[in-house]
């Protein structure tokens, strides 16, 4: 597979380098809607980047874990990073994971995100064998070095976990490693990250975590989340940053824990989750997963549309 080989869905020429806006705040980790038949469903999607411009959010990470990167081809993925740019026209900042248990792989779709004028890619870790520590950074590396773009590597993405040390050395070598993403937030290695690679921000990836991660100098979320409360989400944020730590708290514990924990009770089971409340709500048009993932039961959805509908949700 050639670089170029997926083209950029008009013809041009990869953008001149520009300056980078900073993923500050709440970043989308944005859900992939799909028909019934498994197709990608362009006019859902397009429904779905709507309503979370509409709930205040600050930015969109396309192809992450909630965005079931992992079910589609890798001409798919492209084909679904040329897409979302042309549905968001400009209306948001657009960084793209580039997941790939192969580093060739990862690195031809992040010169696609770049060539589709992207703000950033987020680099999942190489998946399925237990790689090696050297193997891990030469994978971040390779993507890193093959672009212009801000990277962001995934802490915590198939269960492995970057130390601070290791996010050093990654933006030694590459400087345009400048974000990172933490799955498990725990806010004493955000408050390590922070001062061992300080040229190195951190985005939270856990809901629960969020204010935590915030106080302890995160700069973001991507959370799934904000694709079912984006407005929550979004409230979070701008009450921190307006120093209103209490409506931060109150914003958090009495509207987005409660709605996400019942998400997560099963195994996997949040992005079918969320698509079934967003169903619900008239905002995509079918709640379908493709395989592995597979339908909650009925007993499972009616209890999270049951919490839903006791939050207003739907």
């Amino acid at each position: 597979m050639t670089p170029t080989a997926f083209g950029n869905g008009n013809g041009a020429h990869p953008p001149t380098p520009r300056h980078h806006a900073r993923p500050i705040g709440a970043q989308v980790l944005l859900l992939t809607p799909f028909t019934e038949d498994g197709e990608v469903d362009e006019r859902s999607l397009a429904s779905l980047v709507d309503y979370i411009i509409d709930g205040g959010v600050d930015g969109i990470i396309g192809l992450g874990t909630t965005g079931e990167f992992f079910t589609m081809s890798v001409e798919e993925q492209a084909a679904l990073m040329t897409t979302l740019t042309k549905i968001v026209a400009g209306r948001l900042p657009i960084t793209f994971g580039v997941g790939n248990s192969a580093t060739s792989v990862s690195v031809a779709l992040a010169k696609h995100a770049q060539a589709l004028g992207a703000e950033g890619v987020m680099v999942q870790p190489p998946y399925y064998f237990d790689h090696t520590v050297a193997s891990v950074e030469a994978h971040f590396a390779a993507v890193a070095s093959a672009i212009d773009l801000p990277v962001m590597p995934y802490d915590g993405g198939g269960g492995i976990e970057l130390s601070v040390e290791r996010v050093r050395r990654l933006h030694e070598q590459s400087p345009n490693v400048r974000y990172v993403k933490m799955s498990i937030v725990d806010p004493a290695k955000v408050a390590a990250m922070r001062a061992g690679a300080p040229e190195v921000e951190v985005l939270v990836g856990d809901e629960n975590m969020l204010l935590m991660g915030l106080r302890h100098g995160a700069i973001g979320s991507s959370v799934g989340w904000s694709n079912v409360d984006p407005s929550a989400i979004s409230r979070v944020h701008r009450h921190f940053e307006g120093g209103d730590l209490e409506g931060a708290r109150t914003v958090l514990l009495r509207e987005v824990v409660p709605g996400v924990s019942p998400c997560i009770t099963a195994k996997n089971g949040w992005i079918r989750s969320y698509k079934e409340i967003l169903f619900a709500k008239g905002v995509i048009a079918s709640p379908a997963t493709r395989l592995p993932l597979t339908p909650l039961d009925p007993i499972r959805r009616e209890e999270v549309l049951a919490a839903m509908r006791e939050l207003a949700i739907v």
